[in-house]
């Protein structure tokens, strides 16, 4: 899959068969050590959701043959360029199991000169983002099917699965959030919807994102 210099393979930890990483860059070395960010990332993945995804592959885009780096894929029904493809979900084909493969150096560019980078919130938002959003294909694909544009139902998982990590991984922010809005409920609400406004109208999430974002916590309200 990667024509990198070095590949190494990062087992599951889990007696389920949960997908294994796999790491190939042709060059390129990331400014902080992405895998075991994607091992914890899968192990908040309920287990049925990972049911028949066999790897995810960390590469870059230098890692693509030239065959591959001329090919385009399809998003929102426009066509983009393979290498600027931050991921890939590639279902079940020809008796070969459904991977994921992610670019790393896409998924991190522009990011890697300034310090942001260095805050642990910020690396796993930024591989989250690719991440569950194609594991969200892949429960589309073969869990979930829904009759509408894949793409959004690919960001409503990832708003989902991102939810469930950060419960699961960061608990003191997500007791923290809670005591600030049992303080000041009304204005706590107000900001976080003003946030998830901003990236909307920035274009930084797709309105799937901002309804699963904000329309989930009204319901549970």
């Amino acid at each position: 899959m990667g024509e990198g210099d070095s590949t190494t393979t990062v087992a599951a930890t889990t007696a389920m068969q949960c997908p294994t990483i796999s790491v190939s860059y042709s060059g390129y070395q990331p400014p902080f050590d992405v895998a075991p960010i994607v091992r914890r990332m899968l192990d908040s993945v309920p287990p049925q959701y990972l049911s028949g995804l066999s790897e995810v592959v960390l590469t870059d885009s230098a890692s693509l043959s030239r065959k591959r780096r001329r090919s385009m894929t399809k998003s929102r029904q426009r066509k983009v360029s393979m290498v600027q493809a931050r991921g890939l979900y590639h279902p079940t084909s020809q008796g070969a199991r459904a991977w994921i493969e992610i670019f790393v150096d896409n998924v991190l560019r522009g990011w890697e000169k300034g310090l942001w980078l260095r805050i642990p919130l910020i690396r796993e938002g930024r591989v989250g983002d690719v991440l569950f959003h194609e594991i969200g294909h892949h429960i589309h694909f073969t869990h979930r099917p829904e009759y509408r544009e894949r793409e959004d139902v690919a960001d409503v998982w990832k708003v989902r699965l991102e939810r469930g990590y950060i419960e699961s991984r960061h608990r003191l922010m997500g007791r923290f959030g809670r005591l600030l809005r049992w303080l000041n409920g009304p204005l706590f609400d107000k900001m976080r919807m003003k946030a998830w406004q901003k990236q909307f109208l920035n274009g930084a999430i797709s309105r799937a994102e901002f309804e699963e974002g904000v329309g989930k916590k009204r319901r549970a309200e």
